[in-house]
C-alpha cells in the first residue's frame, strides 16, 4: 500500500508521489526565534519527527529542513524591550529551541536555514518578483501585488485576514494597492538591523525567506511542505503566491500537510489566561517520553488537549507497554504463532500508518497484541522484542531499557526525594518521583509515609 497523507491544497486524503521517486524533499516552517518554544510548538514538530522518521522507514530518502526565523518584528520589539542587540536575542533563543528539540527527542531534522544566512537568496527573489511585474514599491519597502496573481486563495480557500486568525502579520500601510498585500522587503528604519541591497536598504519579509530557502535548498518546487493549521493563511497562501509567480511553475508543492492546534486546560493557550507552557516547564512536570506518547496519541490533524489528566493517561498507557517490555524473554524457543502475532501486527501498524499516518490506530493494533497475548499461554520472546523496538523507533515513547528494578536504588531515591520535600525543594523532589514513575515505579504519599509498587498491567483505556 501507498504511503498517503490528507493534501491541504487538494483537500483530500491521497498517495504521497515524490517528485524523483523515493526522494522526499520536506520543509517544514520553524520557529521565529524570540522567545522559549512552548508545548504548541512541542506538538507540531514531534508529530513531524514522526512523520519523516516515518518515511525513512519506509524505505524514502528524506532531506528534512526547517527555518529559523532570525529576523522579525517581534525579535525587534523583544531586543528593544530588554536593550539587546536583536541578533544576540536570536541566537540564545536559537540555541534554547534546539536544546528543546533534543530534549523532546526530535531529531529527524537535517538542515536549519536561518533567515540571516540567505538575505542574498532572498534579495534575489524579491528582485525576480520586481522584474516579472508582482512587486511595488512604496515609502516603508516592497509589496506583493496579489492582483497579479489569480490563484491567491486556491491553498486556504480565503483571500482575506480574519479578526480570529492567529498568525497573520499583514502589513499596514494605506497605500497599498490591495489589502492583502504583503511585505517582501522591509525600508530600513532608525535602531533596526537592515542589509544594504539593490531594493534598498532593509530587511526581509517574514514570508519571504521561506520560499528563498526553499529555492536555495529545492529549487522552485519540492514535495512536502509542513507547519500547523494556523500558518495556512496567510503565511502558506503567500508562499505560493511568491514562488509561483517567480518561477513561472505551479504547484510550488505537491503535499501539503497542517497539524491540528494545542490546547492547554481547556482554553487557548496565553500568558494572561495562566495556561502558557513553555517546552521546559512541561519537562519539569513529566518526561519527555510521556509527552510525546500524549502527541502521538491522537492524529496529527486533529486539535488535542494538554492537561493533567491527559499527561497522566499517557504515563498510564507507556507504562502498559514498557510492563510488557519486562515480560519479553528473548531466551524463549518461541512458537510459529508467537511470530506470527508479531509479523501481523507490525503489517497491521505499517498499514494504519499508510492511510494518513494514524497514530491512534497503530497504538490500538499494540495495545490489541499485547492483550492478546497476555491471554494466551504464549510467552513473549524474540519477535515481542523486535515488534516493540521497531516501533519505539518510530514513536521514542517506552523505556524498553528498564527491565529490571533495584528496591535498594528505588528506596535511595526515595529517601532522597524526602530529604528534597523537607527542604521545601519541590521541583527537585518532583523531578525524582517523574523518574521513578518513567520506570514503572506507583509512588503513594500518606500520613504514615511513602510507599511504593510496580504498576500493574493494566488496560488505560479501562
Amino acid at each position: 500500500m501507498a504511503i498517503s497523507l490528507y493534501n491541504t491544497l487538494t483537500r483530500r486524503v491521497e498517495p504521497l508521489e515524490p517528485m524523483t521517486p523515493g526522494v522526499v524533499r520536506m520543509f517544514v516552517c520553524g520557529p521565529t526565534v524570540y522567545d522559549l518554544a512552548h508545548v504548541g510548538h512541542a506538538k507540531t514538530y514531534t508529530q513531524f519527527d514522526f512523520l519523516a522518521r516515518y518515511l525513512r522507514a519506509r524505505g524514502l530518502e528524506v532531506t528534512y529542513a526547517q527555518n529559523i526565523t532570525d529576523v522579525d518584528d517581534k525579535i525587534i520589539r523583544r531586543a528593544a524591550e530588554s536593550g539587546r542587540d536583536p541578533r544576540d536575542l536570536a541566537a540564545e533563543f536559537e540555541d534554547a529551541y534546539q536544546q528543546d528539540m533534543a530534549a523532546l527527542g526530535n531529531t529527524s531534522v537535517d538542515v536549519y536555514a536561518r533567515a540571516h544566512d540567505h538575505i542574498d537568496e532572498i534579495v534575489a527573489q524579491v528582485r525576480t518578483l520586481v522584474d516579472r511585474g508582482h512587486a511595488y514599491q512604496l515609502d516603508d519597502g516592497w509589496y506583493f501585488d496579489l492582483s497579479t496573481f489569480p490563484g491567491y486563495g486556491k491553498l486556504s480557500g480565503r483571500t482575506e485576514v480574519a479578526e480570529e486568525d492567529s498568525v497573520a502579520r499583514i502589513d499596514e500601510n494605506d497605500a497599498k494597492r490591495n489589502r492583502g498585500d504583503f511585505a517582501l522587503w522591509k525600508a530600513r528604519k532608525p535602531g533596526e538591523p537592515f542589509w544594504d541591497s539593490p531594493l534598498g536598504p532593509g530587511r526581509p519579509g517574514w514570508h519571504i525567506e521561506d520560499t528563498a530557502i526553499t529555492e536555495a535548498l529545492f529549487g522552485p518546487q519540492y514535495d512536502l511542505h509542513g507547519g500547523a493549521v494556523d500558518l495556512i493563511f496567510p503565511h502558506h497562501e503567500a508562499e505560493v503566491a511568491q514562488m509561483e509567480a517567480a518561477s513561472g511553475k505551479e504547484p510550488l508543492v505537491r503535499h501539503w500537510v497542517h497539524t491540528g492546534l494545542l490546547r492547554v486546560d481547556g482554553a487557548k493557550m496565553s500568558k494572561s489566561s495562566g495556561n502558557f507552557l513553555t517546552v521546559r516547564d512541561a519537562l519539569a512536570m513529566t518526561d519527555y517520553r510521556t509527552l510525546r506518547y500524549a502527541f502521538l496519541s491522537q492524529h496529527y490533524r486533529s486539535s488535542m488537549e494538554l492537561s493533567a489528566t491527559v499527561l497522566d493517561q499517557a504515563r498510564g498507557a507507556r507504562r502498559r507497554v514498557e510492563n510488557f517490555a519486562r515480560q519479553v524473554d528473548e531466551s524463549v524457543d518461541e512458537s510459529a504463532a508467537a511470530v506470527d502475532a508479531a509479523d501481523a501486527t507490525w503489517a497491521t501498524i505499517l498499514e494504519r500508518l499508510d492511510d494518513d499516518l494514524d497514530t491512534p490506530a497503530a497504538l490500538a493494533a499494540l495495545f490489541e497484541y499485547i492483550r492478546e497475548l497476555n491471554r494466551s499461554d504464549l510467552s513473549p520472546g524474540p519477535s515481542a522484542e523486535h515488534l516493540l523496538r521497531r516501533v519505539n523507533d518510530l514513536f521514542d515513547a517506552f523505556d524498553l531499557d528498564v527491565h529490571t528494578v533495584d528496591d535498594a536504588e528505588i528506596e535511595a531515591a526515595l529517601a532522597r526525594r524526602a530529604e528534597l520535600r523537607s527542604a521545601r525543594d519541590f521541583a527537585g523532589a518532583d523531578q525524582i518521583r517523574n523518574a521513578l514513575i518513567s520506570k514503572g515505579v506507583v509512588i503513594e504519599d500518606s500520613a504514615d509515609g511513602t510507599r511504593w509498587w510496580l504498576a500493574k498491567d493494566s488496560d488505560p483505556g479501562e
